[in-house]
This record gives C-alpha cells, sequence and structure tokens, in this order.
C-alpha cells in the first residue's frame, strides 16, 4: 500500500543531511560542553556554529538564541520568566496549549488576561489588540500562524503597537520559521519560539529568541547553561540538527515556498476536476497548510478512511465520550460547528511530488463517495 504523510503542520521527516550529522557528532563529539578540556570545548564549538546559523537565518545577534527541549519549554521560559502577578497579559482564544496553559496558570497568580477572538480570516486584528491596551500591559503573546487554520497574523503591526506603546511582544513561531520568510530585526519582534521538528530537523530541541536587554527570571533551577535560561547539559546533537535544518531550509526558502504553493494548486485542481463539494476556510495562509471542510462529512470518518489507505492527515477536533466536538479554535474564527466537524487539515511540503497530490485527491474522491452514500442511507 502506499503511504503519503500529509501532515507536515504536525511534524517533518528530518533531512538526511541532519542525520548525518546528528549521527556524527554522537559518535564523535561527545564532551560535556560545560567542561574546559579538548572534548567540552569540541563539544562547546558545536554549538555555538549552531547558534550563529540559528541567528544568521532569523537576522539577530547569535548572544539572543537560546536552545531549549522544544517549541513549548521556549514558551514557558519567556512567558513565566517574564510576568509578574500584577501585569497584564494580551493574547487570544486560539493560542496553542503552551501558551494558554501558561497564561492561564500566570492569571490565577494574580494577572490579568484579556483573550481576542480571531476574525473571520483568522487572525487577530491589531486594532483589537491596541484597544485592549491598560497601563499595566506588560506583555502582547500572539502565535505568527495558526497551527490548525494556518492563517498568518499581521505581526510587523502588531509589533508597532507594542513598540509605540513600550510592551513586550512575544511571537509563537513554531508554526512559520523555516516555511517563510521571518526577519527580526525588521519585524522588532521581542520573544520568538521555534522548533527543529517542524522545518526537518530533530525532535526534541528548539530556541527561543530574546532581544537584547530584556530581562527574564529564572524558572528552572541547574548548571546556569544558556544564560542560565535553560540550565542543564546540552542536546548537542539536537541543536546541531536545528542548526543546519534551519540554514538549510533560509538557503532554499524561495524555491521551496513555490514548489508548496505549486503542489496546493495542484490538489485544488484535482479535487475540482473530480467535483467534490469542499469550503477552503482561509485564504491568506501557511503555504502548503489547508483547513478544508467536507459539508455532510465526518471529519473523523474521513481521517480513519484515508489513513486506512495510507494517507496521513489531521483532524482539528477532539474526540470525548465517543462524540465528536467541534474545534474551538474553528468555531471562533466563525466557522459553524457541522462543518467544524467535518473539516480536516492537509498539509503539504517539500517531501511530495505530483503523483502524491493525484493519488492523495484520487483516493478523497472516492471515500468521500462511499461517505457520501452512507450518509444518505
Amino acid at each position: 500500500m502506499k503511504k503519503i504523510y500529509c501532515d507536515i503542520s504536525a511534524t517533518t521527516p528530518v533531512n538526511e543531511q541532519v542525520i548525518d550529522l546528528m549521527t556524527s557528532i554522537h559518535k564523535s563529539t561527545f564532551g560535556n560542553p560545560s567542561s574546559v578540556h579538548k572534548y567540552g570545548q569540541e563539544s562547546h564549538i558545536v554549538i555555538e556554529k549552531a547558534r550563529i546559523e540559528t541567528a544568521q537565518a532569523l537576522n539577530c545577534h547569535q548572544e539572543e538564541i537560546i536552545f531549549t527541549a522544544s517549541g513549548t519549554e521556549a514558551n514557558n521560559i519567556a512567558l513565566e520568566g517574564l510576568v509578574e502577578s500584577d501585569d497584564h497579559i494580551i493574547s487570544s482564544t486560539y493560542e496553542h496549549p503552551s501558551i494558554m496553559n501558561v497564561i492561564k496558570n500566570l492569571e490565577q497568580k494574580g494577572a490579568k488576561l484579556t483573550l481576542l477572538k480571531p476574525n473571520q480570516n483568522g487572525q487577530v486584528e491589531p486594532k483589537k489588540i491596541e484597544k485592549e491596551i491598560s497601563k499595566n500591559t506588560r506583555l502582547i503573546t500572539v502565535m505568527f500562524a495558526n497551527n490548525e487554520l494556518g492563517s498568518i497574523n499581521n505581526i510587523k503591526k502588531i509589533a508597532e503597537i507594542t513598540q509605540k506603546h513600550n510592551i513586550i511582544l512575544h511571537v509563537d513561531a513554531v508554526q512559520c520559521v523555516g516555511k517563510i520568510p521571518i526577519d527580526l530585526e525588521e519585524m522588532k519582534i521581542d520573544m520568538m519560539s521555534l522548533s527543529a521538528h517542524k522545518f526537518y530537523g530533530p525532535k526534541g530541541v528548539g530556541a527561543l529568541f530574546v532581544r537584547k536587554g530584556i530581562d527574564l527570571k529564572t524558572i528552572l533551577n541547574g548548571g546556569g547553561q544558556e544564560l542560565n535560561l535553560r540550565p542543564g547539559t546540552e542536546n548537542i546533537a539536537g541543536i546541531a540538527g536545528l542548526g543546519l535544518a534551519l540554514s538549510m531550509a533560509a538557503n532554499h526558502l524561495k524555491e521551496n515556498m513555490l514548489y508548496v504553493k505549486k503542489l496546493e494548486q495542484l490538489f485544488i485542481k484535482e479535487i475540482n476536476n473530480y467535483k467534490i463539494n469542499y469550503v477552503l476556510h482561509i485564504k491568506d495562509r501557511l503555504p502548503g497548510v489547508l483547513a478544508i471542510g467536507f459539508p455532510g462529512i465526518d471529519g473523523q470518518s474521513l481521517l480513519i478512511s484515508l489513513d486506512l489507505k495510507g494517507i496521513a492527515v489531521s483532524f482539528g477536533s477532539a474526540c470525548s465520550s465517543g462524540t465528536t466536538k467541534a474545534s474551538q479554535i474553528l468555531l471562533d474564527a466563525g466557522i459553524t460547528e457541522d462543518l467544524a466537524k467535518s473539516t480536516l487539515r492537509i498539509s503539504f511540503g517539500k517531501i511530495h511530488t505530483e503523483e502524491d497530490i493525484k493519488y492523495v485527491a484520487k483516493e478523497l474522491s472516492i471515500i468521500l463517495k462511499r461517505l457520501e452514500k452512507k450518509s444518505y442511507a
């Protein structure tokens, strides 16, 4: 059976060059980076090389990059390390759990929290953010692009607002880094989180950009590594893998974007040819990310049917007590409950061929016809 992975937004396979580099490091560069002897210094050099690669890809200073174990950890370090009990936080209702759970925890500790719903384009409107700013607003944290919808926020405009009011802006860019251009110097973002496994790097390693002049308190206690913000012996091979994967993504960004958009257009053309009834929710979105609803079809049944044909996609909702619940993120974006229940996230990447796309569209059409007959029976 043919197997096609169309869930690039969830995670990506690791580049072969990255695997080779990490394997080599595991074999030969095993010293503790904090040790003063040659073995330790060799490991330290590997980490600093990755820091330079990361900084160059994002256009920031290397000392502003903190390596972490994940995007989730980066989000926790940024938010927990900044906010005090009397601060005001502005965020959105469709943030990742690693943001939402942290800011709700901070609210329980005394911080004031304002959550804004996205508009029908799946974006948090900058003017609504500015309207909610008060004298105690310390932090605005907004994701660069939503993980279910693929919708992209106007981060540059939001940054202009935070600069104007002297408020710190944190951006969860896990879905965007390596997929669209990000220039930290131009965008004036204060803190930004990323994760290697989203851009063909290894799992278990991420990074946090912290602009010079921003002081974060330590939330993890240990040996003082990574400017005392992420103590613990560093994941040398993982960090090296992140640096190389991001460097490769940055060097081939334009061509990868064009290629993925071409695949996306081909998919739309194919499903139109098969006369599939669908609703594409967001127009201004990340390349290759489709939040697509199939009216009258149970999304979970569709996902399982595709999986049985070797096609992996994502379902933007959760299953609880045997009943399918519509994703709150989709509902907040103005999508009806029935359509939200029929919505899948299909995401393409550089690993796919045109033949893959045609196969997915063909099998999708066959499955939909079967499910439609079943629903009418």
